[in-house]
């Protein structure tokens, strides 16, 4: 192949979330020619595009950010070391030419000596429960985890679900909300233990109701009343947080390459994050392993890992 006016990097990364911005900054400071492409025209995933106002928990160091914030900061301490940077850019192929990749996008062609896929599980669509009076047109009253949080400024909120998205929202907006109803369907909250105590203090001042073993059977979005079984209640806004479906969006080309897959996510080797194909690595919520927990600590390990081993191939 001639090299000449090719299109080639040390690195492309696919996918800009929070596991591809940090890919980016671990290759880069290693001296590598990294190039990370984008489908959307901004940077930072999920946490951009689902829980904006949602506060970071886990990661050390931050204790009281939100995730746009926290989007913001990352974004400032990586992309600088992009050499290229392709956003509004889907990758539509992936194929290996000579010792290169080749990746194909909507709108242009580069060449790679290492990819990273960091493209996570595709687009996220919350999940709708099958409840009374509860369509895909229901005005602002009815809401999907997680809206503008300013929204619930003095208002009563419902929060439906027990595990940590519902929870954490709660405690979120408990100091500018005038109450919050946290409703699940279980006897207990399927949430990290450490939160409890957040739940009991809020509710010992008022601020929080949580109320278990309930179902909601009912919702009346034009008189703003929820009803369950055992009660109803008039109220601000509801807000389901039942946890999201991916849309699968698998790029074309990997399983030609040899790429393994498990339930739509990628295998990969935990010592090194590459792909049963030589020289293709995988990173964030697009990989899985075992033990393999989805939070934002395991993307810095994962991309950290990856960028190594690449930098420790190519002394080889």
């Amino acid at each position: 192949m001639n090299l000449d006016n090719l299109n080639l990097f040390d690195v492309a990364i696919i996918g800009a979330g929070v596991a591809g911005l940090y890919a980016v900054y671990c290759c880069g400071v290693a001296g590598l020619d990294v190039c990370i492409i984008e489908a959307l025209g901004r940077v930072g995933g999920q946490c951009k595009a689902l829980y904006p106002e949602k506060k970071v928990y886990g990661v050390p160091g931050f204790i009281d950010e939100t995730a746009c914030a926290f989007i913001e900061k990352l974004t400032v301490q990586c992309l600088a070391y992009a050499k290229e940077k392709l956003f509004s850019q889907k990758v539509t192929m992936v194929s290996k030419t000579d010792d290169f990749f080749k990746i194909e996008t909507s709108k242009t062609t580069v060449f790679a000596k290492h990819i990273i896929i960091a493209s996570g599980i595709g687009e996220m669509t919350p999940n709708a429960p099958n409840i009374k009076g509860l369509t895909e047109t229901n005005s602002e009253f009815v809401q999907y985890y997680c809206m503008k949080t300013d929204l619930y400024k003095g208002k009563l909120v419902i929060v439906a679900g027990g595990g940590d998205s519902a929870v954490d929202l709660a405690i979120n907006i408990s100091s500018f909300a005038k109450k919050i109803f946290l409703i699940h369907r279980r006897e207990a909250l399927a949430c990290e233990p450490c939160k409890l105590k957040d739940l009991e203090h809020l509710a010992s001042h008022g601020k929080l109701e949580i109320i278990l073993d309930t179902l909601i059977e009912e919702v009346d979005s034009a008189r703003k009343i929820v009803k369950t079984n055992k009660r109803e209640f008039s109220v601000d806004y509801i807000v389901f947080c039942y946890g999201f479906r991916a849309n699968g969006s698998l790029i074309q080309g990997l399983e030609n390459l040899g790429v393994e897959f498990e339930n739509n996510l990628i295998k990969i080797d935990i010592n090194t994050l590459m792909t049963t194909t030589k020289n293709c690595y995988a990173i964030g919520d697009a990989v899985t392993y075992e033990n393999k927990k989805k939070n934002i600590v395991s993307c810095f390990f994962e991309a950290d890992r990856a960028a190594r081993h690449i930098v420790k191939w190519r002394k080889r």
